[in-house]
């Protein structure tokens, strides 16, 4: 195989860019629709491209002194979490199936984490029905770490996605290895592995917050061990916690104060399902009070928030779940509520300054509800 480059793209690139981003089948597996005219991909060139953060052309010499011909790209994109940025990569179809881009993607690993300042983590999501990508992620040394139900809006379909990760302490392969698989945050709150009898769902009860309850809230959110898993440090003040119930918590489309004693019971949690830029997927956090752990109460209320929130959040098929990999307890309270563990994600986020793997659940709308 001719040796693979990778280097910065020009705007004089467009015609090789052309090539691929033109056929339908090269973009049968990506967001974007093939483009008809050069006008288009030009503008995306010099309005994306150009000007993202590392956005590479993948070269291929010819072996006779000319300037290696751009045959396709590798980018990776920032995430909301510094540590951890996306993957993607595109191949004119001539160049398919001759280890090309498996080259680029380890050239690829190989420089990015030098050359970005905090990276951790290096991800794929590759749909379930492109194998021959998702041959591409493995050869060139990236983990499969889990299926993702529904996870990505595709085309106007809800797709399953394989992820993938490279992380900073993975060594770059030399040649073709496969790992096997194994088996923001949002986080839960503990439960004791000594629970007896389940909570009936119906002791607990779902409501929109309102401002008068800001002082439950305290209850759980002051308490470090309550909020040890958790994204944000726990509040010293009250009017701080007034105001995110002002700015953050009334407006949210799904934000509930979980109740004990029937709908005008006094919150002892929050559970809240937050939707994300793919219009199938939704988030899910939640909460609770401390002395309410080793109940059921987080169970009942997950059981209550999956039966209803198909219904209230249009176009919502998945709700996805982020636990710490260290918190077993509320893992177990997912499980217990019928959602499905998918992956290991490793070194996913950091928390309280520590990179951190976490396990994330699915729950997708044609799964059992869970008596």
């Amino acid at each position: 195989m001719a040796e693979v480059t990778l280097r910065r793209f020009e705007l004089s690139d467009v015609d090789a860019m052309m090539a691929w981003a033109s056929d339908p089948q090269v973009a049968a597996f990506c967001r974007w629709d093939p483009y008809e005219s050069t006008e288009p991909l030009l503008a995306f060139l010099r309005d994306t491209v150009l000007p993202h953060p590392w956005f590479r052309a993948i070269c291929l010499a010819d072996g006779e002194g000319r300037r290696p011909a751009v045959v396709g790209a590798v980018s990776l994109s920032p995430t909301v979490e510094r540590c951890r940025w996306e993957l993607g990569y595109v191949l004119a179809r001539a160049h398919w199936g001759k280890g090309v881009a498996t080259a680029a993607v380890r050239r690829a690993l190989a420089v990015a984490f030098a050359e970005v300042e905090g990276l951790e983590r290096v991800e794929a999501l590759v749909d379930v029905d492109n194998p021959a990508s998702q041959r591409v992620a493995e050869k060139a040394g990236l983990r499969r770490e889990g299926v993702l139900r529904r996870h990505y809006w595709h085309k106007g379909r809800a797709r399953d996605m394989v992820m993938y990760s490279f992380i900073s302490s993975d060594p770059i392969p030399e040649r073709s290895m496969v790992h096997e698989s194994h088996g923001q945050g949002t986080e839960m709150d503990q439960e004791s592995p000594a629970q007896q009898e389940p909570l009936p769902t119906e002791a607990v009860t779902l409501r929109p917050f309102d401002l008068a309850d800001v002082d439950a809230m305290m209850a759980w959110a002051s308490d470090p061990v309550a909020t040890a898993f958790m994204t944000w440090d726990a509040y010293t003040s009250r009017d701080a916690l007034l105001s995110f119930m002002r700015d953050t918590v009334l407006p949210h489309p799904w934000f509930r104060a979980a109740c004990l004693g029937g709908a005008g019971g006094e919150p002892v949690g929050a559970v809240s399902v937050t939707p994300t830029d793919d219009r199938c997927r939704a988030e899910l956090g939640i909460v609770l009070a401390r002395a309410h752990w080793g109940k059921g109460v987080a169970t009942a209320a997950l059981k209550r928030t999956v039966a209803a929130v198909f219904g209230d959040l249009e176009g919502v098929e998945r709700v996805e779940a982020l636990v710490d990999v260290d918190n077993a307890a509320s893992q177990r309270a997912l499980e217990k509520a019928g959602f499905q563990r998918e992956a290991v994600l490793r070194s996913y986020c950091v928390i309280k300054g520590r990179l951190r793997d976490m396990v994330i659940f699915s729950f997708i709308s044609s799964d059992p509800l869970v008596e």
